[in-house]
């Protein structure tokens, strides 16, 4: 299986379904769902990057423009970031690496790629080098970095190679320091901001599978109830991004 699939890749599939000390039912299966979901999507993500950094010759300043001044979804992506190294760290000094691959595998899937890169593609493609564009790859190599960073107890090889590519193979991860997260850049209001409008999209697109409308098709309104004034200002909060 490890000759077939990889070391790392069978590793992940198992840490991430059970504690290392308890039985599992084993399934070729999931490691290859594995290499699919999260490994798969953590490499597209890399590539994404990769192409369009490429081709403007960025190069990663740590003392470029800070968070505070960046677009609200990078704000986000950082908080999240944040939030997922301080809660990583907390599970490796547990002894709780079941819920750290977990952890992180959520970020990179449903946070990372399917929403961050989603909702920024046109800053990556758009022809100007502007600042809005290098904070679009500052923030995307942050989170790229630091994921290779809380990974590498778990998948010590494929995030080696992640980090020496990101970093132009100055070091190995496996010489790096565990990342520290910065508590003044995680903002829980943000977070359940965004979080809402991650579930009420997939509501919207789950009634227009529903009733046969395609995606592609604008639709003249969205009517969403809300029980009290605290959702419905982050409805209000995050209405560009749900309309977009």
């Amino acid at each position: 299986t490890i000759n077939k699939h990889g070391a790392d890749a069978t590793r992940w599939y198992m840490i991430s379904n059970a504690q290392p000390w308890d039985n599992l039912k084993f399934d070729e299966e999931g490691i290859l769902e594995v290499r699919r979901k999260f490994f798969g999507t953590l490499f597209n993500a890399y590539s994404f990057y990769a192409l369009y950094a490429n081709i403007d010759n960025f190069n990663y300043d740590i003392n470029g423009c800070p968070v505070h001044l960046r677009d609200k979804t990078d704000k986000w992506i950082v908080s999240e970031i944040n939030t997922l190294i301080r809660n990583v760290g907390g599970y490796y000094e547990d002894y709780e690496p079941t819920k750290a691959a977990r952890a992180v595998q959520d970020f990179v899937i449903n946070k990372l790629s399917n929403w961050y890169i989603r909702l920024n593609r046109r800053r990556f493609w758009k022809g100007e080098f502007n600042q809005d564009k290098k904070n679009a790859y500052s923030t995307l190599f942050e989170c790229l970095n630091a994921v290779a960073l809380i990974s590498s107890p778990i998948a010590p090889f494929y995030m080696d190679n992640l980090f020496q590519d990101l970093n132009k193979n100055i070091s190995s991860v496996h010489l790096a320091k565990f990342p520290d997260y910065n508590e003044k850049l995680i903002d829980s209001v943000l977070e359940a901001e965004m979080q809402l409008a991650q579930n009420l999209s997939s509501a919207i697109l789950s009634l227009r599978k529903k009733e046969k409308i395609r995606v592609r098709q604008p639709l003249e309104c969205a009517l969403i109830a809300v029980s009290n004034n605290k959702i419905k200002t982050s409805v209000l909060g995050a209405e560009n991004i749900i309309l977009a």
